[in-house]
């Protein structure tokens, strides 16, 4: 077993929040691993041999929780960080539900520390666009928020924010939000 001697930081947030900014962020400045829950589905879909969409990913991460248990990727993720030795410190991004952030906090204690980024709708819908990850991204506002009330009622992620230990809003630049989540990391170290 790998040696833990940084935080766990679990990054929680609706899609286009700055979930992967952030966690960027982390890595960059501060040298901690990054490892994303969504790698994990990623890893299933290939052994299936299933196409790479949204809604495979959704299907498997709903199938996997159900047979296992709500914290079926975290498990996941936590015996891929336990294998894994020298690192500063990890950031978890995407977690979906509270059963997820109460696993890690089991295994790991006082090292978990989660962070919910917050943006507003309309701006999350604008960077979406933006970024047109195609078989991920919706086109339609409407089918934006229908995206967001399906994350919120399959998941419960809206427990997860709610859980959260700290906060950021997400309304500014890369930079902006560069310099709050380090800070604030570098705050409650």
């Amino acid at each position: 077993m790998g040696k833990i001697s940084g935080k766990i930081v679990l990054i929680v947030g609706l899609p286009g929040s700055g979930k992967d900014a952030a966690a960027k962020a982390i890595e960059e400045e501060l040298g901690f691993r990054v490892l994303r829950m969504s790698d994990e589905l990623l890893d299933e879909l290939r052994k299936r041999g299933l196409p790479v969409t949204r809604d495979n990913m959704r299907k498997v991460g709903i199938e996997l929780r159900s047979k296992i248990g709500p914290s079926a990727i975290a498990k996941l993720v936590i015996k891929r960080i336990e294998g894994l030795d020298g690192e500063k410190g990890f950031v978890v991004n995407g977690i979906r539900n509270l059963e997820e952030i109460e696993e890690f906090e089991r295994r790991f204690g006082d090292k978990v520390v989660t962070i919910a980024i917050l943006a507003s709708k309309n701006l999350r819908f604008l960077r979406q666009l933006k970024r047109r990850r195609v078989g991920f991204d919706k086109e339609s506002y409407e089918e934006f928020l229908g995206e967001d009330r399906e994350e919120i009622r399959a998941f419960h992620l809206g427990d997860a924010i709610a859980a959260a230990d700290y906060f950021i809003l997400n309304e500014g630049s890369l930079e902006d939000l560069r310099w709050k989540i380090v800070r604030l990391l570098l705050t409650i170290s």
